[in-house]
């Protein structure tokens, strides 16, 4: 059995780090803790308007985000997967939404991600100047018809 371990433990520890990677990267975190809300103090978010041709774009203060921050934070974030592209049916709305603070003079990026309407998120992928696509995870928990509803009316969009 000693010999066994001796020779497989490389393997071994290499599997052990892979379970331990993927049971980190697979737990559900809050809201609060995948977007950095908590330290943001700058907010953009984006909507394509009907045909793609338009998009719709808000700057909104620490204070006007606040109440959908709130909503947002009552939720959990659980990966789902990865994919190529994002998809959307037609009776849904793709919001992206971007989060920095300021350290010194400089903007830094807390969060960058685009959230569908039925509680899909999906965070951008990239190795070096290569896109992988994006991670996929699936926001549960909070009043996201709620949270809709107040993007909407950030950005002038019709309610759902």
């Amino acid at each position: 059995m000693g010999r066994w371990i001796e020779k497989h433990s490389r393997g071994l520890g290499c599997l052990i780090l892979l379970a331990v990677t993927l049971a980190a990267l697979m737990r559900p975190v809050s809201f609060r803790e995948f977007a950095h809300s908590d330290q943001a103090t700058e907010f953009y978010i984006t909507a394509f308007a009907g045909d793609l041709r338009r998009t719709l774009e808000d700057r909104p203060t620490r204070a006007e985000i606040a109440p959908l921050l709130a909503n947002l934070e009552t939720g959990t974030v659980h990966f789902y997967g990865r994919q190529r592209n994002i998809y959307w049916a037609e009776n849904q709305q793709v919001y992206n939404l971007w989060f920095n603070h300021v350290e010194g003079d400089q903007g830094v990026l807390d969060a960058e991600f685009s959230l569908r309407s039925d509680g899909m998120l999906y965070t951008p992928l990239y190795v070096g100047d290569w896109s992988l696509g994006y991670a996929c995870y699936q926001l549960k928990g909070c009043d996201l018809a709620g949270a809709v509803e107040q993007m909407n009316a950030m950005l002038d969009l019709p309610s759902a």
